[in-house]
């Protein structure tokens, strides 16, 4: 299980739309992404760390995390619909990282490198 550890300032709030917040990598092998939140309040977004993540899928293939993060909102991870942005994912085999702590394969549409996620606490990445 993944030992949920924040990595300081690599979130960026966009000073004209404040629902889309940009997460950027913390290691050379990650990737920056952009989220954006659909609903209304508050939100904490935070940068975490892809240590401790599983390095393989249930059928063996490697798993190159890209980005982990959560959002909350009144302290609670939000189970609410937002899209993610990654440059260059679109022809890749996308692989999310629950909040429950199970990999799976992203089976919904990706289109212009940008998917929808419910989970407030995923991580993302693509096996090869």
């Amino acid at each position: 299980m993944q030992n949920k550890v924040v990595v300081p300032n690599k979130v960026e709030k966009d000073k004209k739309n404040q629902k889309i917040h940009k997460i950027k990598a913390h290691r050379k092998d990650e990737s920056d992404l952009t989220i954006e939140l659909t609903g209304e309040g508050d939100y904490e977004v935070e940068k975490l760390s892809v240590e401790g993540l599983p390095a393989t899928m249930t059928d063996g293939k490697p798993i190159r995390w890209l980005n982990n993060f959560y959002i909350k909102k009144n302290g609670q991870h939000i189970n609410e619909r937002f899209f993610v942005t990654i440059p260059h994912i679109e022809s890749s085999q996308l692989v999310i990282y629950d909040g429950n702590g199970n990999p799976y394969y992203y089976t919904g549409e990706i289109k212009n490198n940008t998917f929808e996620l419910t989970d407030g606490d995923p991580a993302v990445g693509r096996v090869p």
